[in-house]
């Protein structure tokens, strides 16, 4: 069973990954193209914490969770306040 700060942790990372693919020159244009609209709608940190708290006081739920541990961003330095 997948836990609220595992999800959470996933969805952060996730949109950190796609931060660093399209920054990275190395990857073919059409990657780096393909991330940048992907993370045109993609909730930052202070989204992902909103909807955490939102859920949580509104209706019951725990599917996020808005205590981020800063560790979970630290293989993407700079990524986690998009």
């Amino acid at each position: 069973m997948t836990t609220a700060s595992e999800r959470t942790r996933n969805l952060l990372q996730a949109g950190a990954f796609l931060k660093r693919l399209e920054e990275d020159h190395e990857v073919p244009e059409w990657v780096r193209q393909e991330a940048r609209r992907l993370l045109r709608h993609y909730p930052s940190a202070g989204d992902v914490s909103l909807l955490a708290h939102f859920e949580a006081t509104k209706i019951g739920s725990d599917i996020l969770t808005p205590d981020f541990d800063p560790a979970w961003l630290s293989e993407y330095p700079d990524r986690g306040a998009r």
